[in-house]
């Protein structure tokens, strides 16, 4: 008898990741095609369509989970505002449209919190209680997870650590709130430290590796706003593990330990075991996480309306 499997769907402004998923997290096919994001709604569902193609549809419960930047009501499953990484309206209905297009009930979450799923329950978090998944890239993502769950928040938007208002002096972030951490705990807030300083890099690794003598400096701010961030959400949350994922986590040991002390700087003593870990699933994480995600749903029986 075949193994039974759901089809996951992460989308972002680039690609769309797209995977079959046993319910142990276990991914048996995988593909990355274009997803056309930024090119307007047809285009989009279009590469949604052209993906699940590449899956050869379900091959088991007709579900799919999907992951999308943004934040997504969990009561409505609309999009609740504007995100730059997907042109669709605010309020856009992506849940109808998504099962309308792929013909299968969907299990739709934020893509951080699918990734963070997907760490908690077969990555680097497994076995936490707690556990917080930042991705530091461009920007700054972050999926909660409690006992097991994902923390959504009243509307859809729990987890928005890099846009809390620290104080921070760096560039202003173009979410328009003052004082925004991202910008400095950032690959792009990186970035455009440097060119503040005159060094001509136009990427985060480039001012690792830079031998420039004002690096030095701008790493240090970073690994201070990205300690700052990681406090403030430690206090909030009390987790046990928080996983760095993204580009900048590439860094591996160069940055681990520096975040640590700063996040040990900024925290209550009572807050200072939190352990700070590598991602582990790598590009796959956020495909597993819907998967997982999508059997979750299939566990829950029939939605409620």
């Amino acid at each position: 008898m075949a193994e039974s499997v759901v089809m996951a769907f992460d989308l972002g402004g680039t690609d769309i990741k797209a995977a079959r998923v046993t319910k142990d997290g276990v991914v048996r096919g995988f593909r990355r095609l274009p997803s056309h994001a930024l090119e307007g709604e047809d285009a989009l569902f279009a590469a949604v369509r052209a993906a699940a193609d590449q899956l050869g549809g379900p091959m088991g419960p007709a579900i799919a989970g999907f992951g999308c930047p943004g934040a997504i009501d969990p009561r409505t499953g609309q999009l609740r505002a504007q995100t730059p990484h997907v042109a669709l309206p605010a309020d856009y209905p992506l849940l109808a449209r998504l099962e309308r297009a792929l013909g299968v009930r969907v299990a739709l979450d934020n893509d951080a919190n699918m990734a963070a799923l997907a760490e908690h329950r077969v990555g680097a978090a497994r076995g936490a209680r707690v556990s917080l998944t930042v991705t530091i890239g461009t920007g700054v993502g972050c999926g909660i997870v409690i006992e097991d769950r994902i923390f959504r928040g009243a509307h859809g938007g729990a987890g928005e650590i890099g846009h809390m208002p620290l104080g921070a002096d760096g560039p202003a972030c173009r979410c328009g709130v003052p004082g925004c951490a991202e910008p400095i705990a950032s690959g792009s807030g990186i970035v455009a430290l440097a060119r503040e300083a005159g060094m001509q890099a136009t990427t985060a690794r480039e001012v690792f590796e830079s031998g420039h003598p004002r690096a030095p400096y701008i790493l240090e701010r970073m690994i201070d706003g990205l300690g700052r961030m990681l406090a403030a959400a430690t206090q909030l949350l009390d987790p046990d593990v928080i996983v760095l994922g993204g580009g900048i986590a590439q860094a591996g040991d160069r940055l681990l330990g520096p975040v640590k002390r700063s996040l040990d700087r900024y925290s209550l003593a009572s807050h200072r075991g939190v352990r700070v870990l590598p991602a582990m699933l790598g590009e796959q994480a956020g495909a597993i996480g819907c998967g997982l995600a999508a059997w979750d749903a299939i566990a829950s029986g029939p939605r409620r309306s």
